[in-house]
């Protein structure tokens, strides 16, 4: 198909060619990236030692990419890697804003389990950092602007920064400990 062919609305189209996902690791228990293909799995598992996987894709993501919920989390547990999905609708700050105490506890519930985790959304850019920002935030005793900060050193991205505010209030506040 060319550039100027009227693609079916419905037709997957996935985004990120045949290369690996980008990844960054965040914390020797958090990383951050791309979304997963069949063939990415094994490959976490062997070269990034990852043991769980958090998929904040929800269900159009999935579509777009040509991808199979059930089969990622049989395909992950073949491969001795825990699957957890917290679906958040790519682009929507409404959604990340309703589903972050959930996925929050999600993540937490990985990390405290001892897992290396590897969270993704589909480019690793919004949703996905803005976790791994709250997790910091939340259980890492860092204000927003440290974690932001660690974060971006890490990985170029645009998180949904006035949601964790409104979650945790001043950027410079850190949690007590």
């Amino acid at each position: 198909m060319d550039w100027f062919s009227q693609r079916n609305d419905r037709e997957a189209r996935p985004t990120r060619g045949n290369a690996r996902p980008h990844l960054s690791e965040i914390t020797d228990h958090l990383l951050i990236g791309e979304y997963l293909r069949p063939g990415d799995i094994p490959w976490l598992a062997t070269v990034h030692r990852v043991s769980a996987i958090h998929n904040l894709q929800d269900d159009e993501d999935l579509r777009i990419n040509a991808l199979d919920a059930t089969m990622l989390r049989d395909l992950a547990a073949q491969h001795r890697i825990h699957y957890v999905r917290t679906p958040i609708q790519d682009g929507s700050a409404d959604d990340v804003a309703a589903r972050l105490a959930v996925a929050l506890t999600d993540l937490d519930t990985l990390i405290k389990g001892g897992y290396r985790v590897y969270l993704h959304c589909n480019a690793g850019l919004n949703r996905a950092p803005t976790l791994a920002i709250a997790w910091l935030r939340a259980y890492g005793g860092m204000s927003l602007n440290e974690a932001l900060a660690h974060v971006k050193r890490r990985r170029a991205c645009g998180p949904f920064m006035t949601v964790l505010e409104d979650h945790f209030g001043s950027r410079d506040h850190k949690p007590s400990t």
